[in-house]
């Protein structure tokens, strides 16, 4: 058993990095070559590709911390106790948002503009939750080299919403345009202060 963790905890370690290299390549082409239509791409071959990529990414990221924690030890337990609760609601509010957003609009179908619900705390909610949900596989794990993969995941990110940005101006124009003055990327202060407003009207 201690053979198979170790021979995986190497595969998906180079597997993550590989994949990471590669979607991080395919995304800055697609944004220096906005005429090829690598993303976004609701259909066909560019969108199965990025998303494929994307998910490798992603499912070697989490083999990867499990096999740190058998091949390293299980660790003190605060880490749990720190890190679970932190994976589990940050990926529970990802989960949300594919549906308060809808299928369509998360796989690149132009399905109406959202601005509403989490949408009014960052244009890109999903993408937060998701880089905080490997935050806390990374401290579960007690794994800085998750904690990285965290790091390179929102990079990704970043590349993702810069293509996309590019498309929702291109499909919403001046909507799109209030949009992204009235709200963040990502999270700043905006999105704090709504939080706490949203806090006190429900006291």
């Amino acid at each position: 058993m201690t053979d198979l963790f170790n021979s995986l905890h190497h595969i998906s370690l180079w597997t993550a990095i590989v994949a990471a290299a590669a979607l991080a390549a395919h995304l800055t082409l697609s944004l220096r070559r906005p005429d090829l239509g690598l993303w976004p791409a609701a259909e066909g071959w560019r969108h199965h590709l990025a998303f494929g990529i994307f998910r490798v990414f992603c499912g070697a990221t989490v083999v990867f911390a499990v096999c740190e924690v058998f091949v390293n030890g299980f660790g003190h337990w605060a880490r749990y106790a720190v890190g679970l609760p932190v994976m589990i609601v940050a990926f529970g509010i990802t989960l949300r948002g594919y549906k308060f957003l809808g299928l369509d609009n998360t796989y690149c179908e132009s399905d109406g503009l959202v601005t509403g619900g989490m949408y009014a705390y960052s244009r890109n909610p999903q993408y937060v939750t998701s880089v905080l949900a490997t935050v806390g596989l990374g401290i579960t794990s007690g794994s800085l080299i998750t904690l990285g993969f965290a790091t390179a995941l929102f990079a990704l990110y970043f590349l993702f919403v810069l293509n996309e940005e590019r498309w929702l101006l291109l499909g919403y124009d001046r909507a799109f345009v209030d949009y992204m003055k009235s709200t963040p990327r990502f999270v700043d202060e905006r999105s704090l202060e709504r939080v706490h407003q949203q806090i006190k009207a429900a006291l």
